[in-house]
């Protein structure tokens, strides 16, 4: 059975920015938005190697783009509470 590339596509985009949605991701500030859209980026790129380099992704992204590591892990806590 093929799939016509519209629903390809909107299973696709639709998970990928499913954690935009979500309260705790709201409350952000827009350079907290942008450090969490990266890893989870990352994440889309390599899911089976994520989980073994999260911590250093997460260390990476708070250096690029400023924020503080605590403040990033919390909102990964937060959001995995929530759930």
């Amino acid at each position: 059975m093929l799939k016509r590339i519209e629903e390809v596509y909107q299973t696709t985009v639709f998970e990928r920015d499913e954690h935009k949605t979500t309260k705790e991701y709201r409350k952000l500030s827009p350079k907290m938005r942008k450090a969490v859209d990266s890893i989870f980026k990352v994440m889309d790129s390599k899911p089976s190697d994520f989980l073994n380099t999260f911590e250093k992704t997460i260390r990476e992204v708070s250096i690029k783009f400023r924020v503080p590591e605590k403040e990033l892990m919390k909102y990964f806590e937060r959001e995995m509470l929530t759930i």
